[in-house]
């Protein structure tokens, strides 16, 4: 995998990308970057073209310059295909990734030729508001990220280690201000009126363990067509702790029909 960058109108985005074959675009969740997807992409490159770009405001692309909406972040998904020549793809989000993922299946079907959503944050406004509050506890005053503690990272990885921890909190803090910023963007985002729109082949894919892991009914539901997939002992990242799972769950979705 090579790491690139390249330029938007508003700014940079760095991005890695490798392999041969159908173009397979990964979408990283907050507080990360694409390192988030470093145990999966070199299997994934050997039957797929790998693009994995660090999200605007995080890991090393540039902080926009205004606040983004989950529509922003999505439109520059198409800007970022554009300029790679990138007509359609397989699009693969995690958790705020996912929404970006769903946006662009629902705003500009043509460029999604399947799509997987690992870990979808499927929140009523209500919850979505009762998150946002909740939150407003792990940032400063100046609105940066506090670090986490490994008691706090068991609401994303079932198993945390010390070094998982460490390099968690370095992603973090990276994002920064744009960690707050997205989360305020993910609250805002009227998700489930989007399901319906999705009309390309769709894996739901949770980890057993995710906090979201009973939202996979709606999103089958709503969704038409979907299949699901669960990883045992799986959390909300499942590439990152359970990654020879997601490997396996993704291959049989792709090389389905």
């Amino acid at each position: 995998m090579e790491k690139s960058i390249l330029h938007l109108d508003w700014g940079k985005i760095a991005y890695w990308a490798g392999g041969q074959g159908e173009n397979l675009l990964l979408l990283h969740s907050l507080n990360l970057s694409a390192e988030a997807w470093g145990k999966v992409t070199e299997p994934l490159s050997r039957s797929y073209r790998i693009y994995a770009w660090d999200m605007p405001g995080h890991g090393d692309s540039d902080k926009p310059p205004k606040n983004y909406l989950v529509e922003d972040y999505a439109r520059d998904v198409v800007g970022f295909m554009d300029r790679l020549s990138i007509d359609s793809a397989i699009v693969c989000g995690n958790s705020v990734g996912a929404l970006i993922a769903l946006e662009l299946a629902a705003s500009s079907p043509r460029r999604v030729a399947k799509l997987i959503l690992v870990g979808c944050p499927v929140r009523d406004p209500w919850e979505r508001l009762e998150r946002l509050t909740l939150a407003s506890l792990t940032f400063d005053v100046e609105g940066n990220p506090r670090p986490f503690s490994l008691a706090d990272l068991t609401v994303t990885f079932p198993h945390p280690t010390p070094d998982l921890l460490q390099w968690f909190n370095r992603q973090r803090g990276r994002a920064g201000l744009w960690v707050k910023k997205t989360l305020i963007a993910v609250t805002l985002y009227e998700v489930i009126p989007k399901l319906t729109q999705v009309k390309c082949p769709t894996l739901v894919l949770f980890g057993e363990q995710d906090i979201f892991r009973d939202r996979d009914k709606l999103l089958l539901q709503k969704i038409k067509g979907a299949r699901s997939a669960i990883i045992q002992d799986g959390g909300h990242v499942p590439q990152v702790d359970k990654p020879q799972e997601f490997l396996r769950e993704v291959s049989r979705f792709l090389s389905g029909p």
